[in-house]
């Protein structure tokens, strides 16, 4: 069975998806992206993930002649396109400024492109939630604050790609973000929490991170679960002494830390906390599922009236 991707309005096979050479993604990775997980056709976030990308899109100055409504009717498109309303699926919004037109200037009267791919989910393994993964810093250091781009998901991404292949050849699974000064940042494809006397630490959103998804998500459950969270800088130290940690993001969800470097997390195995946090967004996507269910019911209800 051919895989459709979404192109500028059309589905087309995956072996005949093309952009122009002269496209400014991929010249000069000057785009977009959201990566995004759907749960057997109910799409987890998505206006989450939708808002986070026109406020780039805005902020970045990119010419669109498309709404929101519209990219969240073409992903719905392309999950039934491709038969993956019974399965979880792996999809990515990628949206480029357009053709190159001779000068690097956001005022450019070209159209942004935009692609959106999907496929079956490849979850990671089993063994790591029950485990734990182990972590490395990468050797990038970054600067603290003042650099919006980090903000934003960007198609140039080949600092994390470099920083994601040295947790590779370090028998690791991702890799830590920290300053010279041994502040810690994110990781090169996920945000990160520790857990400590109770309390759970992230870095805020004042420094240079990304605004995940996921992690906006396991705030609130905190929240509502009067589970103690705060935003505040934190040191390697912080980590190495914590007694849990995890990663988030959108495919991982929630991720179980047991090693950072050489230092063992804890007990070395998932934390009651993270436990906990991992049940309990388990429990919110089935709620949110629920409840975009009951909603379309209630308007086909409406409409039949």
């Amino acid at each position: 069975m051919s895989n459709y991707v979404f192109v500028n309005g059309r589905l087309v096979s995956e072996k005949r998806a093309c952009i122009s050479v002269k496209d400014r993604g991929f010249l000069y990775g000057d785009g977009l992206f959201e990566t995004i997980r759907s749960y057997k056709g109910y799409v987890f976030s998505l206006n989450s993930h939708v808002d986070r990308l026109f406020t780039s899109l805005r902020i970045l100055g990119y010419r669109i002649n498309f709404d929101k409504q519209y990219l969240c009717n073409s992903l719905y498109k392309t999950l039934k396109a491709n038969r993956l309303e019974r399965n979880d699926a792996y999809i990515k919004i990628i949206v480029t400024r357009g053709r190159y037109e001779g000068k690097l200037s956001f005022n450019s009267s070209s159209v942004a492109n935009i692609v959106i791919i999907t496929s079956l989910l490849k979850p990671y393994p089993s063994e790591y939630y029950r485990k734990g993964i182990k972590v490395i810093s990468s050797s990038i250091r970054r600067d603290s604050l003042r650099n919006q781009l980090y903000t934003h998901k960007l198609l140039n991404y080949f600092e994390n790609v470099f920083a994601r292949n040295e947790a590779y050849t370090q028998g690791a699974v991702e890799a830590l973000f920290l300053t010279r000064d041994y502040l810690v940042l994110e990781g090169a494809t996920s945000n990160i929490f520790l857990v400590k006397n109770g309390t759970v630490y992230t870095p805020p959103l004042t420094q240079n991170i990304l605004p995940g998804i996921t992690r906006d998500v396991v705030i609130d459950i905190c929240k509502e679960n009067n589970i103690k969270v705060k935003e505040r800088k934190l040191h390697y130290f912080d980590i190495v002494e914590s007694s849990e940690v995890f990663l988030t993001n959108s495919i991982m969800e929630v991720m179980p830390v047991s090693e950072v470097d050489t230092h063992k997390i804890g007990a070395g195995v998932p934390g009651d906390c993270t436990r906990m946090l991992m049940e309990l967004y388990g429990k919110r996507v089935n709620k949110d599922k629920d409840k975009e269910k009951e909603n379309k019911e209630n308007i086909f209800l409406v409409e039949q009236v």
